[in-house]
């Protein structure tokens, strides 16, 4: 049980300094600008209008469920693609974090396995804003607001631990492979493309959907449209298998990270 917990002692045995990190990493994102974090909701806004547009009246795209209940298209591809984002910023930042802080590294005495955390926690922020902007867009719609979107932490909790393990193991592996970072530029783009942000997991072929669910994209964006959009999300074992792999994955990445953190100093 202590092994567990220990991935969760580096969160809260340093909440403060990693939320004050998180604030300044917001800030940074918007240095400069007029509008400052007010972008965090203009710039999903002006996707999500992109979208409609582009679906709705160029290519007349429908989602329709096995009810045959229609939605927006482009309410059902956003609330893919802010989980998509959430997890391709947490890739690509995870693999230059150490040598970003290098400071950190050499010259003070610094808990480096919390700078994943910042990262999933900064990201994840992004994520609410995106989905803050998707709930407005629904409503403007008319769509119903389901009640099962009370179970959605359900789904995030997992999610961000899959996340922060992942962070981990490409942080310690970017300190020593320095192309890294640009294998997954193309790695992000492979996971959008063989999940289902674009379709549905029971409209795709049957003998394609076991390679679909391996995709770690799949199962929360499955979850997010069935208790979010459609409020009829049931694949709650599914959901409890990809809970326990979440769960490894940190302690892989915790521990791999804890392992190798040493070398660090020699090699930046």
């Amino acid at each position: 049980m202590r092994t567990l917990i220990q991935p969760l002692t580096c969160l809260f045995g340093h909440k403060n300094l990693i939320w004050n990190m998180v604030k300044r990493d917001i800030a940074a994102r918007y240095k400069g600008s007029v509008l400052g974090i007010l972008w965090s909701f203009l710039n999903p806004l002006f996707m999500l209008a992109i979208y409609t547009f582009v679906f709705k009246y160029i290519f007349s795209a429908r989602w329709v469920t096995e009810g045959d209940l229609e939605v927006s298209f482009s309410t059902v591809l956003f609330a893919g693609l802010i989980i998509h984002a959430w997890l391709a910023e947490v890739l690509s930042r995870s693999a230059l974090v150490i040598g970003d802080h290098v400071n950190f590294v050499k010259k003070i005495r610094f808990p480096l396995e919390i700078l994943p955390w910042v990262i999933v926690i900064s990201s994840g922020i992004q994520f609410l804003m995106g989905f803050c902007v998707l709930i407005v867009f629904m409503l403007v719609l008319g769509m119903q607001i389901q009640l099962q979107i009370l179970m959605l932490p359900l789904m995030l909790l997992p999610f961000s631990l899959f996340l922060v393990g992942c962070a981990w193991i490409l942080a310690a592996l970017g300190v020593f492979l320095k192309d890294l970072s640009q294998v997954i530029g193309t790695l992000v783009t492979v996971l959008l493309f063989t999940s289902t942000v674009f379709f549905s997991l029971n409209t795709a072929p049957e003998v394609i959907r076991p390679y679909l669910v391996l995709n770690p994209v799949t199962i929360p964006v499955e979850a997010t449209r069935g208790m979010v959009v459609f409020g009829n999300y049931d694949a709650w074992m599914q959901l409890g298998v990809y809970s326990g792999v979440s769960i490894f994955v940190m302690l892989i990445g915790f521990f791999a990270f804890n392992r190798v953190k040493v070398l660090f100093a020699d090699v930046l």
